[in-house]
C-alpha cells in the first residue's frame, strides 16, 4: 500500500535522471542552455543548472536561422507517434500549443546526442579532442535554431504548462494512491493543514467581478472536448472520456492563476503515520498542487529508529508541540476552481514483530487524510 507513493516517486526520479536513460534523455549540454533562456518563472517546473559558460548571440543566431530557413528542414515531417520515454519535461511539452516546438528539440537533441557519442568513441580512438572540446569552441548550441520558437512559447504559456506539468506527473498516480489506500478519513482539527488564503482574497478584492464558476461548467466542456483532436494530433470519438482541466481553456492566451501555500504535518498525530506525499484536487478531482514526503522505505527506518530511542518533543513557548510541515503550493485558476481539499498519504507504523513468527514479511500501509471542501467564495473574504 505504502509502497505506492515511494513507487511514485522512483518513477519520478527516473523521469528527472539523465544518467539512467538513453542518450536521448540525457538533454545535457542543450538542456542547460535552454533552462537558463526560458527563465524560472515557470512555477513548479524542473529546474536545471546552468553550466554552460558561452553567451548566445541571440541576433546572430536570428540571422543564421533565416538563412538556414530557405533549406528544408529534416524535422518537418516528424512521425505521429512519440517514442516512449521516462524524460519528465519531454512528457510535459510532448502536450499543449508548444508541442510543435518541442518535438523538433528533442529529435535535434537525440540526433547530436547519438552523433556525440559516436564521436567520443572515435576520438578517444584516435586520440582526438572529445565533442565536449568541440562544444566549448562552438559558436552557438547545437539544436539553437529550434531551442528559441520553443522558448517563446513556453515563455507565453507559464501557467497552462504548470497545469499540464501537474496532470502529467501526478493525475494517475493520485487515483491509484486512493485506490490502495487501506483507509481513508479526516484530519483532526489539532492536525489539519494551514492554508494561507491571502493571495486569493487579494486577487478578489483587485477583481471584484469575480463570481464562483457555476456548478458542472468543467464538467460540461470537458465532454463536449472528449471528441476533439488530442495533443498527439489524433481525433478521439470517445465522449465518455475523463478530459484533463488544462484541454478544457482557452489555449489561445496563458490562464490566470492565483498561488496560495498550504502547510502539511510531516506526521500524522502522536505516534502515527509519517508524510508520504500531500497533494491538493478541484471540484472534479484535477490536481492543482503536489508535495513529496518522506519515502515509505525511509519512513520505516525512522520509525524502527525512534522505536529504539525516543526523542523528546519539541514545544513551543506556549507549551504547544511544535510539529514539521512540508509546503504546499496550490495553484487556483479563477475561471473553473469552485472549492480544493487537501488531502496526504501517511505511511503508518509497523506493528511489532510476532515472537511466533518474526520473519513474516509486512507491507506498509497507507491512510489517507483529507480536508473539508474549501469553497473559494466562502474563503474569499478574511475571516
Amino acid at each position: 500500500m505504502g509502497g505506492f507513493a515511494n513507487s511514485l516517486q522512483q518513477q519520478q526520479q527516473r523521469r528527472q535522471s539523465s544518467s539512467s536513460q538513453p542518450p536521448l534523455w540525457g538533454l545535457s549540454w542543450g538542456m542547460a542552455v535552454w533552462m537558463s533562456l526560458l527563465g524560472s518563472g515557470g512555477g513548479s517546473m524542473i529546474t536545471m543548472t546552468t553550466t554552460a559558460t558561452t553567451m548566445v548571440d541571440c541576433e546572430a543566431a536570428k540571422d543564421n536561422q533565416e538563412e538556414e530557413e530557405e533549406q528544408e528542414d529534416p524535422y518537418d515531417n516528424l512521425p505521429a507517434e512519440d517514442e516512449p520515454t521516462h524524460c519528465s519535461i519531454c512528457l510535459t511539452y510532448r502536450q499543449g500549443p508548444c508541442r510543435p516546438y518541442w518535438r523538433k528539440v528533442e529529435r535535434c537533441t537525440k540526433d547530436h546526442e547519438l552523433k556525440k557519442e559516436e564521436d567520443d568513441v572515435k576520438n578517444a580512438k584516435e586520440g582526438k579532442k572529445t565533442s565536449e572540446d568541440d562544444d566549448d569552441e562552438a559558436d552557438e548550441p547545437p539544436c539553437l535554431k529550434y531551442m528559441l520558437p520553443w522558448i517563446d512559447c513556453a515563455s507565453s504559456y507559464r501557467n497552462l504548462y504548470s497545469l499540464i506539468e501537474l496532470d502529467t506527473n501526478y493525475t494517475a498516480g493520485i487515483i491509484d494512491l486512493e485506490k490502495e489506500a487501506s483507509m481513508e478519513a479526516c484530519w483532526s482539527p489539532l492536525t489539519e493543514p494551514v492554508i494561507d488564503w491571502t493571495a486569493w482574497q487579494e486577487y478578489v478584492i483587485q477583481h471584484p467581478e469575480w463570481k464562483l464558476p457555476k456548478r458542472g461548467a468543467t464538467k460540461k466542456k470537458q465532454s463536449r472536448r472528449a471528441s476533439t483532436t488530442t495533443a498527439a494530433g489524433v481525433e478521439s470519438s470517445s465522449t465518455s472520456a475523463t478530459v484533463s482541466l488544462w484541454k478544457t481553456l482557452d489555449l489561445d492566451t496563458d490562464p490566470e492563476l492565483v498561488d496560495i501555500l498550504a502547510a502539511v504535518p510531516t506526521k500524522q498525530g502522536d505516534g502515527g503515520g509519517i508524510l508520504e506525499c500531500a497533494y491538493a484536487v478541484d471540484q472534479d478531482g484535477n490536481v492543482l498542487g503536489f508535495s513529496y514526503g518522506t519515502k515509505p522505505s525511509e519512513a520505516i527506518k525512522e520509525q524502527e529508529e525512534a522505536n529504539e530511542e525516543e526523542e523528546p518533543q519539541v514545544t513551543n513557548e506556549g507549551g504547544d508541540v511544535v510539529v514539521d510541515m512540508v509546503e504546499l503550493k496550490i495553484r487556483l485558476l479563477p475561471l473553473r476552481t469552485r472549492q480544493i481539499t487537501v488531502a496526504a498519504a501517511y505511511t503508518q507504523p509497523l506493528p511489532k514483530a510476532n515472537n511466533n513468527n518474526d520473519n513474516a514479511v509486512v507491507e506498509p500501509e497507507s491512510h489517507i487524510f483529507k480536508s473539508r471542501p474549501f469553497s473559494l467564495k466562502k474563503m474569499s473574504k478574511p475571516n
